[in-house]
């Protein structure tokens, strides 16, 4: 197929897959947890050391959160979730996401976050709450800024759609199966933690939630203990892992649909190549920002291992100069080099400081990474 000017991808695309899907204008609360507990209420939502949470009893745990989480936010609706990934964090996430209370997610302590902001509480901090309880639908608004996590030059807010975006273009793009097990590894308090979490919830698959701190056997163990198709995790920490843990990793082989590994900018191949060679799957980079969402990714009928992939499903890339952020009109394989700007449904909720700031031309955000292109629309980070 033609390349077009000044977009992605070009020649080489996935077979089968869509370039572009609708994001449902509804919220989390009923989309991954009401459908999914009318639809399948005795399947597996969340598997941890504390056993497994059905899609019926998530739906009935978050009712009872979310109301408590309200009443101890009060008129403020806003509250402080630790960023670390557990099943009660998980389940604070999708309570303030049901009861319309904005949760700043913090790497930091949770009670100095919430003392500064003036938040009335820390999100699991609050007083039991109701059991018949129901969220209050009047605040689901899914463009409503409903997160806030750190980015680049500061906090980044998202909404129930942006975070949406991220979980069903990622899961558009890999092609991922719905009854099939995630793996994640990744803190809440980052953009990928969350769509990590969010994406099998969406697709009615269980999450599986590592113990914290696990080791490398550990982490690895639980693939052929729980059947897991798909990890989400940092490529370094995972390449880790399996350097350390070969017994383990042996014992996982060819069980992994794919293993998808987050970047920040230029990565090491071999990272990726010990990851792939250890576990026999295809072992596949993706890449974007707190401000954006995923913006490139690798996929699974082909990819190089320099390569962090191409523009994903859902995500419009746009070679710029990066003096201005103005469009180069010229095809990517024929420029050295070009700042990357995307636009996406998975953007940011709350963009205003960002147009003040010069982040956005017109409506794509400036991300200030530099990047090249080959023949076949496969993209090569270049770093800021």
């Amino acid at each position: 197929m033609p390349k077009t000017i000044a977009i992605t991808p070009s020649w080489y695309w996935p077979a089968g897959i869509s370039r572009v899907v609708g994001v449902p204008p509804y919220s989390i609360y009923d989309l991954c947890i009401v459908r999914n507990e009318r639809h399948i209420p005795q399947a597996p939502a969340i598997i941890d050391a504390q056993g497994t949470l059905t899609f019926e009893g998530l739906r009935a745990e978050v009712d009872r959160r979310a109301k408590a989480l309200a009443l101890a936010a009060g008129e403020a609706r806003i509250a402080v979730l630790p960023g670390a990934l557990s099943r009660d964090n998980v389940l604070e996430l999708l309570a303030g996401l049901a009861s319309g209370v904005k949760l700043h997610i913090t790497s930091g302590d949770p009670a100095t976050v919430a003392t500064g902001l003036g938040a009335p509480v820390v999100a699991g901090q609050q007083p039991p709450g109701e059991t018949s309880a129901v969220p209050d639908v009047s605040l689901l608004d899914p463009s409503r800024p409903a997160v806030v996590i750190e980015g680049g030059d500061g906090p980044v807010s998202h909404s129930n759609r942006s975070l949406l975006a991220m979980a069903i273009s990622m899961a558009t793009f890999v092609d991922a199966g719905r009854d099939s097990p995630w793996l994640s590894t990744l803190p809440l308090s980052t953009w990928q933690g969350l769509m990590a979490v969010l994406l099998p919830l969406h697709l009615g698959a269980p999450l599986v939630i590592p113990p914290a701190n696990a080791d490398p056997d550990t982490l690895l163990g639980l693939i052929p203990r729980h059947q897991v198709k798909y990890a989400i995790a940092g490529i370094e920490g995972f390449a880790h892992a399996c350097r350390e843990a070969k017994r383990a990793a042996k014992d996982s082989r060819k069980m992994l649909a794919a293993a998808l590994l987050s970047v920040d900018g230029p990565f090491d191949p071999d990272q990726r190549r010990r990851v792939g060679k250890a576990l026999e799957c295809p072992a596949l980079t993706f890449w974007g920002m707190p401000e954006t969402g995923p913006v490139f990714a690798a996929h699974q009928s082909w990819y190089i291992d320099e390569s962090v992939g191409l523009p994903m499903t859902n995500a419009h890339v746009v070679p710029s100069d990066p003096r201005s952020g103005q469009p180069i009109q010229a095809l990517w394989e024929l420029v050295e080099m070009a700042e990357v700007t995307v636009f996406s449904p998975s953007l940011m909720a709350d963009r205003e400081a960002a147009v003040s700031s010069g982040r956005f031309a017109g409506n794509r955000f400036r991300t200030g990474m530099m990047a090249s292109s080959d023949a076949n629309g496969m993209v090569y980070l270049l770093g800021r």
